[in-house]
C-alpha cells in the first residue's frame, strides 16, 4: 500500500510541475487566450490531482476505475475553476 501511495504521489507531483511549466509568466495580450489557457491548465491540474485521489481512495482491485472517475471529475472542476479565475482576474 505504501509503495502504491508513493508511486501515485510521485506521478501527481511530476505532472503538476510539468503543467505549471506551461503557464505564461508574462501574461498575454488577448483576454480570450488567457482564459483558454486558464481553462486548459485548470483542467489538466484537476485531472492529475483527481486521478491521484481517485486511485488512492478506491479499493485495491478497482484503483484504475477510481483513477479514471477522479480524473474526469477533477478535469471538470479544474476547468470550471480556471474559467472562473480567468474571468474574475480580467475585470480590473
Amino acid at each position: 500500500m505504501m509503495k502504491k501511495f508513493i508511486a501515485v504521489m510521485t506521478i501527481v507531483t511530476a505532472s503538476a510541475m510539468t503543467l505549471a511549466g506551461c503557464s505564461n509568466p508574462y501574461g498575454g495580450n488577448s483576454q480570450s487566450s488567457n482564459q483558454a489557457g486558464n481553462v486548459g491548465v485548470g483542467a489538466g491540474v484537476g485531472a492529475v490531482v483527481g486521478a491521484g485521489i481517485g486511485a488512492l481512495s478506491s479499493s485495491h482491485k478497482d484503483y484504475k476505475k477510481g483513477a479514471l472517475i477522479g480524473a474526469a471529475a477533477g478535469a471538470a472542476v479544474g476547468a470550471a475553476s480556471g474559467a472562473a479565475l480567468g474571468s474574475s482576474g480580467s475585470q480590473q
